[in-house]
């Protein structure tokens, strides 16, 4: 130890993880989070840098501000509008690359604030998708409305989130990617699960959720 002591101003990062398709109220909470910080900042001398992942399709990021001295910037990301579609999976990837980037800031000052309403039908740093035939067979997409489709209702799985991710991800080892697409370009006749068989497969949603739910255990 050396005399007199010096102190040490420890960095901290945080990264926001927003979902755009979340309300008004959410992302006001958000930014009152953010006040909070800006009032710990300034009242410990803490050095906290903040970054912004903003999802819709994919990822959007803009790098980490200093939250003293950049806190309108940050603001202004939080509130920026956009829309079209729900990727939690890029959103979390972002956050992971943005948080490991960082090599001057410990991993153990490192945090994700992650917002979102749980629904996501999208994965994949590039949107990747899989689309599922409707009931009346005359048409095919990759949406939230899936869940309805091939479970019955919008209900939680009867069986436990658990057993369902489990059964979920033998089903996607077992489909191999073969219906798997890029998000946004037709389905030929190839590439969609039908409607008569769509028990036996991992839909859009279910490998949404699954890859949501692996990375952010991982992270």
């Amino acid at each position: 130890m050396s005399l007199p002591a010096g102190e040490e101003k420890l960095a901290t990062d945080i990264v926001f993880v927003l979902d755009k398709s979340t309300s008004a109220e959410i992302e006001a909470q958000a930014l009152n989070m953010l006040t909070d910080l800006q009032n710990t900042a300034q009242t410990t001398g803490a050095d906290i840098n903040v970054g912004v992942v903003i999802f819709n399709q994919q990822a959007n990021t803009t790098g980490f501000h200093d939250l003293a001295t950049d806190y309108s910037v940050i603001e202004s990301e939080i509130k920026q509008d956009i829309s079209s579609g729900t990727n939690t999976h890029a959103g979390l990837l972002a956050a992971e690359q943005m948080l490991s980037g960082d090599t001057a800031v410990a991993d153990s000052r490192k945090y994700m604030i992650f917002v979102s309403d749980g629904i996501t039908y999208m994965y994949n740093e590039t949107p990747t998708a899989i689309g599922l035939e409707n009931a009346d067979k005359t048409n095919v997409f990759a949406g939230p409305d899936n869940w309805a489709t091939k479970y019955g209702s919008n209900a939680a799985p009867s069986e436990g989130w658990n057993q369902y991710l489990g059964n979920v991800a033998a089903q996607y080892e077992a489909d191999g990617g073969a219906y798997e697409h890029a998000y946004g370009v037709a389905y030929d006749t190839t590439t969609y699960i039908s409607y008569d068989e769509k028990v036996n497969h991992a839909m859009s949603v279910d490998v949404a959720l699954l890859k949501t739910y692996q990375t952010y255990q991982a992270l």
